[in-house]
């Protein structure tokens, strides 16, 4: 098991609330040696920080979508 920090927001105020996340250890340690992650933690914070950064690309990409004409394209560059 691995406790780790959730922010949890609330109306009246933001608060830290400890959650616990079971993961196999077999597959903890082989996505630790396979990311190069000397700590638990730092592969986890590594792991959220890359689906946070992706939920916001997809975010962009949905609101851009439908935004570009095809004359903005210069198709000597693809």
């Amino acid at each position: 098991m691995y406790d780790m920090t959730m922010k949890s927001s609330d109306k009246r105020r933001r608060r830290t609330k400890p959650i616990t996340v079971r993961v196999a250890v077999d597959e903890l340690r082989f996505l630790m040696r396979r990311r190069k992650s000397p700590t638990q933690s730092d592969l986890i914070n590594t792991l959220l920080a890359e689906e946070v950064e992706r939920t916001r690309s997809h975010a962009v990409l949905m609101d851009s979508t439908g935004t570009v004409v095809a004359a903005d394209f210069d198709d000597r560059l693809l």
